[in-house]
């Protein structure tokens, strides 16, 4: 029999989700220390991210994160949130914007989802059999 897993998800800056559940993993962090530290420990399958706290500088916040760990998948979920916030958190690669903290059957499912799908493709180089040919003279001088 295979244990299903949890998924794990970092919540940083909402009120809403902030106690694991039957369903979910969920951690918080509300400085940068603790998002980092908690990162370094656990693997998540994504991070949430919401407006709820203005005290918390969420952008600087992600910026960090996605410079240690630029292939972390995350979402922003905020009723408040403006255009400029909406093309910042999209051009830092946010895979969703939501407009309301979903429950956490739907965060579970979608992290899920996540996990099943795996790391983005990777290129892989061309096999040491192959060979390139070109149309290649000298160039006289």
């Amino acid at each position: 029999m295979v244990a299903k897993v949890q998924p794990t998800l970092l919540t940083i800056g909402i009120d809403g989700l902030s106690s694991p559940s039957a369903v979910i993993d969920v951690y918080a962090a509300s400085t940068i220390r603790e998002a980092m530290s908690t990162m370094r420990l656990i693997g998540f399958d994504l991070v949430v991210v919401g407006l709820d706290r203005a005290e918390i500088d969420v952008w600087e916040i992600m910026h960090r994160v996605l410079t240690a760990w630029p292939q972390q998948r995350w979402l922003v979920a905020s009723d408040s949130l403006s255009q400029e916030e909406e093309i910042l958190a999209r051009s830092l690669g946010a895979a969703l914007v939501l407009d309301s903290v979903p429950d956490e059957t739907w965060l579970a499912e979608f992290a899920s989802s996540l996990r099943r799908r795996g790391p983005e493709a990777v290129i892989s180089p061309l096999a040491s059999s192959v060979v390139l040919q070109g149309d290649w003279r000298p160039v006289e001088a």
